[in-house]
């Protein structure tokens, strides 16, 4: 997973710093060794002149006692403590020599010395062998003694002009690299500073960011508990409605069963008196037509118009409930074909009526073929059926695609394509305040009359219709035809609804 840019972003500035920091710290540690050992050089130049003095000194003590030796005046010029001082100094002044330009000069002022000794040795043994010197040769002697000393003296100037100039060298440096100690030390001191201050400020942002963190989190679980409550309340209801549905259904079972008698009396039972009335009448007709009135005559007429009407009403009953019963026979097919049984079945209604009718191509659909058949007889022969007197009867079949977004009917989805099958024809039409209303089962715009059915055709159409996820509408004005508008899915991707 990639890091946030401003952990990226802290991590280089802190690995940076880090890294700066660790250098003037290094940069410090360095100038203070730098300033310690400057010091350390200045300190042994000093103590080195401390020494050379004291050389001096004893090797002026030597000579003060030789010419008090010489001239009579003491009686022992022997000073090998002295000696051994004066060599032990010179031991010292070699541990304390770091810079290698004073070497050479130590070395002549040791082989001064050493001369010195030897003269000093020299002219002690001449003094102890012979009890009086002549004048000439003691000044000489002591003349001797006061040039050497002066040569050491030389010496000894030229070793501490050289070393002071070394120490005042030292001393520059030691102050520069104390300069530059102090200057790297307040500069990694403010850079800690900085370092810190940063680190608090990133440190305080996250740890502000982790406590709205844990805000968000407190507020998140707390609408999660929330919903769960609401969860729990729905799932309570869900469980009232599955309780409800399981009585619906069972009601809805109970429905079917009465649905499935009433369709079994009505194919049937209901039937059976009917049959025996019309046996009656045939009876009635064969044996005592003789007998009967005109006036009983055209009430058996009545009796058996009647007889064959409600013959038509229980037929078409039982028509519409079968329309509602469940039908697995779900095939593909061609609504061309179906238009060309229909055209068939009504070859002998099209040609009584001179009627004239025009197709489109239309689709293959997926569905129950038999009722899409009995949906175009319906419109087809209430085409023919409601024309207007002396007017040859036309009808118009078109199709095309239409989406469900600009249908303005309700039932059908707006995010699915149909197929609008329109059945236009030239007939008598009816006002538009009954668009919906001749969709209602026994509904009849018209006065009852055996040449006009029952009222129930139109109903079975659109319940045909809704069982294909579609649906069946109207639009007509008086004296100016109607049109039947079929709106069929392109795709039926389920089965179509339960009949």
């Amino acid at each position: 997973m990639e890091l946030p840019k401003r952990i990226v972003y802290s991590r280089v500035i802190f690995s940076a710093g880090i890294a700066l920091l660790a250098s003037l710290c290094g940069l410090f540690l360095y100038e203070t060794y730098q300033q310690n050992v400057a010091t350390t050089e200045v300190d042994h130049a000093s103590l080195i002149n401390q020494k050379l003095e004291r050389i001096y000194v004893h090797v002026n003590e030597q000579e003060s006692a030789l010419r008090g030796f010489l001239l009579g005046i003491s009686s022992d010029a022997h000073n090998r403590d002295t000696r051994n001082s004066i060599e032990r100094l010179f031991r010292q002044i070699d541990s304390l020599q770091t810079n290698s330009a004073l070497k050479p000069s130590v070395q002549n002022l040791r082989a001064l010395v050493n001369d010195y000794h030897a003269r000093y040795d020299s002219a002690l043994v001449i003094g102890s062998a012979t009890s009086t010197l002549p004048p000439d040769y003691t000044i000489k002697l002591l003349q001797n003694g006061r040039a050497q000393l002066q040569r050491l003296r030389i010496q000894i100037d030229t070793i501490q002009r050289i070393g002071g100039e070394e120490s005042r060298a030292r001393g520059l440096e030691a102050k520069t690299h104390t300069i530059l100690a102090t200057l790297i030390g307040v500069a990694a001191s403010i850079f800690s500073i900085v370092i810190f201050v940063l680190a608090f400020y990133f440190i305080d942002q996250e740890l502000k960011r982790s406590q709205q963190y844990v805000d968000e989190t407190n507020a998140l679980n707390e609408k999660i508990a929330q919903i769960n409550k609401e969860l729990q309340h729905a799932n309570s209801n869900l469980m009232r409605l599955n309780n409800e549905l399981e009585t619906k259904n069972f009601q809805l079972e109970r429905y079917a069963r009465e649905i499935s008698s009433f369709t079994h009396i009505t194919s049937h039972d209901m039937q059976e008196p009917l049959r025996k009335i019309e046996f009656f009448i045939s009876v009635i007709l064969e044996r005592e037509e003789q007998n009967l009135t005109d006036e009983g005559k055209r009430i058996l007429a009545k009796i058996t118009q009647s007889v064959l009407r409600m013959r038509k009403l229980f037929l078409s009953m039982l028509e519409f409930s079968l329309t509602n019963t469940a039908d697995n026979n779900i095939e593909d097919f061609d609504l061309n074909d179906v238009l060309k049984t229909t055209l068939e079945t009504l070859k002998i209604y099209i040609r009584d009526s001179n009627a004239n009718i025009e197709s489109e191509n239309l689709p293959r659909v997926k569905g129950v073929r038999y009722q899409f058949q009995q949906l175009f007889e319906n419109l087809v022969s209430n085409a023919i059926k409601f024309r207007r007197k002396d007017v040859i009867p036309e009808l118009q079949i078109t199709c095309e695609e239409v989406d469900g977004s600009v249908i303005q009917h309700k039932g059908l989805r707006a995010n699915t394509p149909y197929y609008r099958i329109d059945f236009k024809d030239n007939g008598t039409g009816f006002d538009p305040i009954y668009a919906e209303k001749i969709f209602d089962i026994f509904q009849r715009l018209v006065p009852r009359s055996d040449t006009f059915g029952v009222g129930i055709g139109l109903t079975i159409s659109r319940k045909i219709a809704e069982n294909h996820k579609g649906i069946l509408v109207a639009s007509s004005k008086p004296n100016q035809g109607a049109t039947f508008s079929l709106f069929i899915p392109l795709e039926q991707r389920e089965a179509p609804g339960t009949f």
